[in-house]
């Protein structure tokens, strides 16, 4: 069987783009660590908050860029309520108002320079942990990139817990082959870790005990070469730490199963079927987007629709692309909020669904979401309150 021209142009022009990429990255590997180590980690300042220390322990990490929001305050009561002793660490300076909001919430404060993305603000919640808590029974890691935990939503960290493995994320990316959008009606649903660029997703991560004082486990973390490259760092650490766990036979698996996602689909009526498509969230992906708005355009058919739905979460992943079906179907506790600055429509549809979202918290998520397309995303349209 002939191989499609869009893959042959892609095989041929792969090693020239790596060669391009290969001495900025190679540099920052060999470098990156030293040069944040030796020169920017000395200015990281790190106090304690009125917090008690437990077994089980939340780095929280945080990028204040207008000051510490009321959901930032909202995960850290969360987290207290369920046991766990926030470790919040900021990628920014706070402000003598926002420090004391903080300590109050927290049993640790890293303030530090923002650099090397969320792993670079892990990197340091983890060395400080290792270095001040005597028995970690499990660690979990959050970043603000997610609102948590959505009202309606399950206990994710009960339900991380219940699994009791090493490794446990909210969602992952990547488990199926890449596959071209305009081949959608084709897509045959198999999804499993054992794909080379499978990942559990950074936002939201359960290790275990046993993990976290792996002697190995902390070499990762001490040797981890930190980038100001988005690309890299998720190719580092989201895919790399996810790739060493399994590869060194650690226990993992995720809270959102999503191998059995095209039964679930196929067992739903077509209207549903229909509405789940039209609200599927494409930040970043303009050919999924027109083949999506052109499909929908016409009369697709059953197997279209599902096509469609899994073809852009095998692209892009199904905590950006369904938010409202996970969160209806499954729980989902999670919502991203990048693509309400990506593009024009997916901020569209998430707004929708965060202004559905019920209860203060609701409103809460709702305020902060209106006050990111209005601070972020100016050039698209105004949208009422």
């Amino acid at each position: 069987m002939a191989l499609p021209l869009w893959k042959i142009k892609r095989e041929l022009t792969r090693p020239f783009l790596q060669l391009k990429r290969l001495p900025p990255r190679l540099t920052s590997l060999l470098f990156s660590k030293t040069y944040y180590d030796r020169v920017l980690a000395p200015r990281k300042q790190v106090t304690e908050g009125t917090a008690s220390p437990t077994g089980k322990v939340a780095i929280y990490l945080i990028f204040p860029q207008t000051g510490v929001l009321a959901s930032h305050l909202e995960a850290l009561r969360y987290l207290a309520a369920n046991g766990y002793a926030p470790v919040v660490v900021s990628n920014l300076p706070l402000n003598d108002a926002d420090r004391s909001t903080i300590h109050e919430h927290a049993c640790l404060l890293i303030e530090r320079p923002n650099y090397g993305y969320d792993f670079g603000g892990y990197r340091d919640g983890v060395l400080e942990i290792a270095q001040r808590f005597a028995d970690v029974e499990r660690l979990v890691l959050l970043n603000d990139s997610a609102w948590f935990p959505l009202p309606g939503s399950t206990n994710w960290l009960h339900e991380a817990e219940q699994l009791d493995l090493d490794y446990v994320g909210a969602a992952t990316n990547y488990g199926h082959a890449r596959v071209n959008p305009e081949e959608f009606r084709n897509l045959s649903w198999s999804y499993s870790s054992e794909h080379r660029n499978f990942h559990y997703c950074s936002f939201a991560l359960m290790i275990s005990g046993k993990l976290f004082s792996d002697p190995s486990f902390q070499r990762f973390w001490r040797n981890f070469p930190l980038t100001n490259n988005k690309t890299v760092t998720v190719r580092r650490g989201e895919i790399g730490m996810s790739q060493w766990v399994i590869r060194n036979q650690f226990t993992h698996a995720s809270t959102l199963d999503i191998a059995g996602l095209d039964q679930h689909l196929s067992a739903l009526p077509d209207d549903e079927l229909r509405h789940i498509a039209e609200q599927t969230v494409i930040p970043e992906m303009p050919q999924m987007q027109d083949i999506l708005a052109k499909t929908l355009a016409g009369t697709p058919t059953r197997e279209e629709l599902i096509g469609l739905i899994l073809t852009s979460i095998a692209r892009q992943g199904i905590s950006y692309t369904q938010p409202r079906l996970v969160h209806r179907d499954f729980g989902f506790a999670f919502l991203k909020k990048s693509p309400i600055w990506l593009d024009e429509t997916a901020s569209d549809l998430t707004l929708a669904f965060a202004r559905d979202l019920d209860g203060p918290f609701g409103q809460v998520i709702w305020d902060e979401a209106l006050d990111l397309r209005r601070t972020r995303a100016k050039a698209f349209a105004p949208v009422a309150d």
